[in-house]
């Protein structure tokens, strides 16, 4: 499920006429004009939006590579779209209160209010009705599907149960904290282009974009609303090819993995022996200082650790935080094994009432205070959980097919600097 974002901008009834009249024989020349779907203009300024959000979101650098992918996202938002509308008397669609909830989702991961986070991306030169639009379409698209094939997806209580006896004997092997993309291959002649795009996302993952976000905006798994995260996966849980490459990468890699349905790309969280059955649940305040450079030069390595040195304890130091003006965020939970190698490396000894050390990234400087920790049994998942992953599962696939028979539909145009349209649909 994911964001990112189209808006439909409006140009002058001379421009409209004049490509018409033109009979698209030859690729998009228009000034401003990258793409025409179904007779609805992408423009240069839509793409450039929706590069900022790619990039504040995910960490990605601007290439063109990364504008090709991203318009390709927004290609096929604008094929679901163009569809979605079509059923807006006869389905219901997402309201604007779920689309608030999705909004206020995206602010909490970010560790920011709905109000703040809407700052955050007006400070960007994000524009939030095309941030929205993309939640609407994606959201919309999810419900056309469910109500098109959902008397199709039948589970039965025995293929339940045969699950959940399968996961609690395979508890006793050894299991994987797993994140995932997946990129199917509807036949033989799109599986060369599919492979090119996977290659692509694997080099901004190189470059040390966030795996979760560039999930969420190109992966075709049902997961990808979740950043991709499976959870903890055990023999069984996944395909024999992804589990053979699982078993053997290191905590950290990432690496991609092609079967029958098409290419999968593994993010390897961590790994648990044998018979190890707990993880350990934090209660946590992140506090943040900006880099140096975006403090207007003020040292605030010095600062933080200073802080740090003179106030050892979580609650004296968030105390003091708040006084000076740091970043201070609301309490959050979460579990330890799930947390990024870098993040889990500075937490994973703190005590109680205890400090991490200092954590970067590309804009601040951060410091955990534990309030709280605790080990805890993992659960067994219910059957209801496992109904969901598998309807979750059937629809991805019923998805895959539906969208594969709107692009061979769909009237696409391309400048011709994002290369042949036909390769380019092909990867859609």
């Amino acid at each position: 499920m994911d964001k990112f974002f189209i808006l439909l901008c409006g140009c002058g009834a001379v421009v409209i006429e004049n490509i018409y009249a033109k009979g698209w024989n030859e690729p998009v020349k228009y000034e401003g004009i990258v793409a025409i779907v179904n007779g609805n203009i992408i423009t240069s300024q839509d793409l450039d939006d929706q590069v900022k959000i790619a990039m504040f979101a995910s960490g990605m650098k601007d290439s063109s590579e990364v504008r090709n992918e991203i318009l390709k996202s927004m290609v096929t938002e604008e094929v679901k779209w163009g569809l979605l509308k079509k059923f807006s008397n006869r389905m219901t669609f997402v309201s604007n209160k779920d689309i608030d909830e999705a909004f206020e989702g995206i602010a909490k991961r970010n560790n920011m209010t709905g109000k703040n986070f809407s700052k955050l991306l007006s400070s960007k030169g994000i524009n939030e009705k095309s941030f929205r639009h993309s939640i609407r379409v994606n959201l919309s698209w999810i419900e056309y599907i469910k109500a098109k094939y959902g008397k199709n997806v039948n589970i039965t209580e025995k293929e339940l149960v045969a699950t959940l006896n399968g996961i609690k004997e395979s508890k006793k092997k050894e299991s994987f904290l797993v994140s995932r993309m997946f990129f199917p291959v509807t036949d033989s002649s799109n599986a060369e282009a599919m492979r090119s795009r996977v290659q692509t996302i694997n080099r901004m993952l190189v470059q040390k974009a966030r795996f979760g976000e560039l999930a969420r905006k190109f992966s075709k798994s049902p997961d990808a609303g979740n950043g991709g995260d499976l959870g903890w996966i055990y023999e069984g849980q996944l395909s024999r090819e992804e589990y053979a490459a699982l078993k053997a990468m290191r905590v950290g890699e990432t690496q991609v993995v092609q079967n029958s349905r098409g290419f999968y790309i593994l993010h390897l969280r961590d790994k648990r022996a044998a018979g190890k059955d707990t993880v350990t649940h934090l209660r946590f305040v992140q506090v943040g200082v900006p880099r140096p450079e975006y403090a207007n030069g003020q040292d605030t390595q010095s600062l933080i650790s200073q802080l740090k040195s003179r106030y050892s304890n979580a609650k004296a130091f968030i105390n003091q935080a708040r006084t000076i003006g740091c970043f201070v965020s609301d309490p959050m939970s979460g579990i330890l094994e799930a947390m990024n190698p870098e993040v889990r490396g500075a937490i994973e000894r703190c005590p109680t009432n205890g400090l991490s050390r200092v954590v970067s990234n590309e804009q601040a400087l951060f410091v955990f205070c534990v309030l709280d920790r605790r080990e805890e049994k993992i659960p067994e998942p219910t059957l209801n959980d496992i109904r969901n992953q598998k309807v979750n599962e059937k629809f991805s696939i019923f998805s895959d097919k539906e969208l594969s028979e709107l692009k061979k539909r769909a009237d696409i145009k391309l400048d011709s600097k994002y290369g042949k349209t036909s390769d380019f649909v092909s990867q859609l």
